[in-house]
């Protein structure tokens, strides 16, 4: 099996414009295909029918269908970590406001059916794709935690003193609980409701253990 740098979309030294917007349409062709019928029934012809570019197109861009699953998983979860970043780098004036809307931000991408689906995907893909596991981990979670833990280091007069990156991680362990299980599972409530109520949970447990 190649490595996984092997099966990364080739890309071109500062792509034009045009480039770019059909490079998009492919990913989001891919996301609409994988999701719908999974990695395995997916052809590469209909992704590059729906995405309306040549099979020839497609493979100068992505050298294998491999390739193609793997850049479209790391741009779903480098969109996701755009949005989270959107909530850290507001100003926390207000400590624990800031970390509900972080933690709100947070649960809304776990909770989100597309974001779901995708995981359900990448977890079936692991087997035969072991690297996918580590590409995800890397682009997504990892990406999260850092950013959160920057986040708590810029306001650190605010909190005791402790590893940022260790208040990172139990912050996001404080706040997906089941909730991720469970909508991986599609059972119990994960309504906006449910979800505020469950930010707000973490963000009081979160300050009764690490606030000044």
């Amino acid at each position: 099996m190649n490595s996984l740098k092997s099966r990364r979309p080739r890309r071109a030294q500062a792509p034009d414009a045009s480039t770019v917007r059909k490079t998009e349409r492919i990913l989001d062709a891919a996301r609409h295909v994988f999701l719908r019928i999974g990695y395995g029934a997916a052809a590469v012809d209909t992704i590059a029918a729906i995405a309306n570019v040549s099979k020839a197109t497609l493979y100068t861009r992505f050298e294998s269908k491999q390739a193609l699953f793997a850049a479209m998983i790391e741009r779903e979860c480098r969109l996701c970590s755009q949005r989270m970043a959107l909530a850290e780098q507001a100003p926390a004036a207000d400590l624990p406001e800031a970390l509900r809307r972080i933690a709100e931000t947070l649960l809304d991408i776990f909770a989100e059916p597309q974001n779901v689906a995708i995981l359900r995907l990448v977890i079936a893909e692991i087997p035969r794709f072991p690297e996918l596991g580590t590409l995800f981990y890397e682009a997504g979670p990892a990406v999260t935690r850092a950013n959160v833990a920057a986040f708590l280091e810029r306001h650190r007069e605010l909190l005791r003193p402790v590893d940022a990156v260790t208040a990172a991680q139990d912050f996001i362990s404080l706040l997906r609980g089941d909730l991720q299980v469970r909508a991986l599972l599609g059972v119990g409530d994960l309504s906006a409701a449910a979800r505020v109520r469950t930010a707000e949970r973490t963000v009081d447990a979160f300050l009764r253990i690490y606030a000044v």
